[in-house]
């Protein structure tokens, strides 16, 4: 019932024991665990071998702003951006490409897909990893996913109930809160939930309260309540049911991470994920089995657990790894391909006319300097352009940090009077010099084309006349595609999947 994490690339002695002892039913594989795709498969193939029980393998493998492997595997596209193509064989391909490459690898479980609705434009940790703000059209999509993965052969999760995209905290720090009345939450955020569960072999349970559920400040992941009552009765659901990592600081900070495992197990959960370390996750087991031996927990709450377990993850079904991964170069690369291609269908255009870039012009491309996100489209520009000898076109990069303040502003807006710009934002409704930015530019700006990189909400900065395009996706794949349609004079005709809000209900 417990998933553990280890730290780095190689299985480390103390977890060895946990698995073979049968204390820790599996592993949850995160980035650090991962040089190349060699190295990976011997990975899970030790920590199969070193199973006493068939390994729950799992991993965050989203798509967009989460996922583990994408420097070794085919890069996905956020979800968000494969709802805004408007096409349900887009869902497919990308389940089908993640489910291929992870199951050559050797996983077995793949955390996805994500049904929270983004209902919040403030919301810190949800963003482009939903669907969409229409519960409808993240059920639709969430529904081709699923079936895709489970055609595949992979355990899929959906996740994460009760529904985080109404929260302005981020549950990673702080326990996320939901005020809105039943009656709401059920037209909402439950409703992905009670369309998919017919066909979702497994629910990630969130640490997020409910108010209308639960008057004290009680996370879903130790609500009986919101699990037995809601997700089993209501919705007569009898999947496996697992936490988020119960090492967050929304649950352990209160609760301690060996009380909130047996309050979780209490509340009807039949999955831990305790990505710590093995010393934490021994500590829990053992706080664990003392509450059975005192009946506090009871044998019957273990073995339905292990019922459900056992359902999605036969215990003597080993997992088989195939090592041969130069045979799947191929795939990998026309796994890029259909990538590329969802990308081209997905880019919207939020507001404005089309863009068309003058090839005799200079332009100004202004990005943020993220941490994370290189947001390297001046590069891409000049190297799509530069293939072709007769274009006259020229690209200047100028980078602004991602939350500037006014002296930056004025001084970037000093610069593009009267040029072509080319504005990239990220997340301007969590950074606000960014639409004091977005704004003062497309006023001074001969020509102004912006480019929301994340979330589409940014285009609120600027009138309805004015360009604004939605990637909806920051990657460096992202980037070069759209440098690549912008060369082409493609027209994008990507179907904006959030309904947007007026701007003073962002900046506000």
């Amino acid at each position: 019932m417990l998933v553990g994490r280890i730290t780095g690339p190689k299985l480390d002695k103390q977890t060895e024991e946990l698995l073979r002892a049968g204390t820790a039913g599996g592993i949850c594989i995160f980035k650090d665990n991962a040089v190349d795709i060699h190295q990976l498969a011997e990975l899970i193939d030790s920590i199969s071998s070193a199973s006493s029980i068939n390994a729950i393998i799992c991993i965050d493998q989203e798509g967009g702003a989460v996922q583990r492997l994408d420097d070794i595997l085919t890069a996905l596209p956020s979800l968000m951006a494969i709802a805004a193509t408007d096409k349900i064989e887009h869902a497919k391909t990308a389940a089908r490409i993640n489910a291929q490459q992870l199951l050559a690898a050797g996983f077995n479980c793949v955390l996805s897909p994500v049904v929270d609705v983004a209902s919040n434009p403030l919301n810190p940790i949800i963003g482009t990893r939903a669907l969409s703000s229409r519960p409808e059209t993240v059920s639709k999509f969430a529904k081709a996913m699923l079936e895709t993965f489970t055609e595949h052969k992979i355990v899929s999760v959906v996740k994460h109930f009760p529904g985080h995209g109404d929260t302005g905290q981020d549950s990673h720090s702080e326990l996320a809160v939901i005020t809105r009345d039943k009656k709401s939450l059920e037209d909402c955020e439950l409703r992905p939930y009670k369309d998919c569960l017919s066909i979702a072999p497994s629910v990630l349970v969130g640490h997020i309260w409910l108010t209308a559920y639960e008057e004290k400040p009680v996370p879903a992941t130790l609500s009986s309540k919101l699990i037995e009552q809601v997700l089993r009765k209501e919705f007569a659901y009898d999947g496996l049911v697992m936490t988020d990592d119960m090492m967050m600081k929304a649950i352990s900070a209160k609760y301690g991470l060996a009380e909130s495992a047996v309050l979780s197990i209490l509340a009807g959960v039949d999955l831990l994920l305790l990505c710590s370390s093995p010393s934490d996750l021994e500590e829990a087991h053992r706080y664990i089995v003392e509450a059975v031996l005192s009946g506090r927990i009871t044998e019957q709450r273990i073995i339905d657990a292990n019922r459900r377990i056992e359902k999605l993850f036969p215990v003597t079904a080993k997992i088989s790894v195939n090592k041969n991964f130069d045979s799947r170069i191929d795939d990998i690369e026309m796994g890029r391909d259909a990538v590329e291609s969802i990308y081209r269908d997905s880019f919207t255009l939020v507001k404005g006319p089309q863009p068309a870039l003058s090839k005799e012009a200079h332009w100004l491309v202004i990005a943020p300097d993220h941490p994370r996100y290189s947001l390297n489209l001046a590069d891409a520009l000049e190297e799509t352009f530069g293939l072709d000898e007769n274009a006259g076109i020229t690209f200047e990069k100028i980078r602004y940090i991602v939350k500037p303040e006014a002296k930056e502003i004025d001084d970037i807006v000093n610069r593009a009077k009267g040029m072509n710009t080319i504005l990239v934002t990220f997340r301007a409704e969590l950074n606000p010099g960014q639409f004091q930015l977005a704004t003062t530019l497309a006023e001074v700006s001969k020509t102004f084309v912006g480019v929301a990189c994340d979330v589409p909400y940014d285009a609120g900065a600027v009138g309805e006349q004015t360009t604004y395009i939605c990637t909806f996706d920051p990657s460096d794949a992202a980037m070069k595609t759209l440098a690549k349609m912008l060369a082409e004079g493609k027209f994008l005709n990507g179907k904006n999947p959030v309904d947007m809000p007026i701007k003073a209900s962002i900046s506000s």
